[in-house]
C-alpha cells in the first residue's frame, strides 16, 4: 500500500517480515527535473519495498538531505537550477555523518563525468534508464 503526503512524497507502508516484525522501509531520495522519469522510478521502488521522496531540483534535493537521511541518492546530473555537483558537494561537505550513495542518471557523455567526487559517487546509469538495471543497483546498495 502506498501512501502519498500534502507535498506529493510518496511512501509505502512498511511491509510484515516473515513472523511478527515490521521491517524499516529502505529510504531513496529521486532527484530529477523530468516528472514523468521521476514518476516511473518512484513507482518502480515503492513496488520493490522502498521508500522513495521526490525532489526536481538541486535546491530542493539539497533541502530535503538537510532535513533528513537517505540511504541512495538517485541523482539527475543534469538540473534547472545547476549541475549535480551542487548536491554531491553538499553532501561531501555535510562531512562523514552522511550515510548516502550517489548514483547520477544523465544523458551526457561519459567523458563530461571525469571529475565527479568518487567518495560520494557510486555509480552512473545512463539515459534513458533501464528502470530494471536502476533497481538492481539500488538494491546492491541497500544491501
Amino acid at each position: 500500500m502506498i501512501t502519498t503526503a500534502a507535498n506529493g512524497i510518496v511512501q509505502p507502508f512498511a511491509r510484515r517480515a516473515k513472523g511478527s516484525l515490521m521491517l524499516k522501509p529502505r529510504s531513496v531520495l529521486v532527484v530529477d527535473d523530468d516528472i514523468a522519469l521521476r514518476s516511473a522510478i518512484v513507482r518502480k521502488l515503492v513496488a520493490d519495498g522502498v521508500r522513495a521522496d521526490v525532489a526536481q531540483n538541486a535546491d530542493e534535493a539539497i533541502r530535503l538531505l538537510d532535513e533528513s537521511k537517505y540511504e541512495v541518492v538517485l541523482l539527475d546530473w543534469v538540473l534547472p537550477d545547476g549541475d549535480g555537483r551542487k548536491v554531491v558537494s553538499h553532501l561531501r561537505d555535510a562531512g562523514a555523518t552522511r550515510p548516502e550513495r550517489v548514483v547520477i542518471m544523465t544523458a551526457a557523455e561519459p567523458r563530461m563525468l571525469r571529475n565527479i567526487d568518487r567518495s560520494m559517487v557510486k555509480g552512473v546509469l545512463f539515459k534513458p534508464l533501464d528502470l530494471a538495471a536502476l533497481t538492481a543497483h539500488v538494491r546492491a546498495l541497500l544491501s
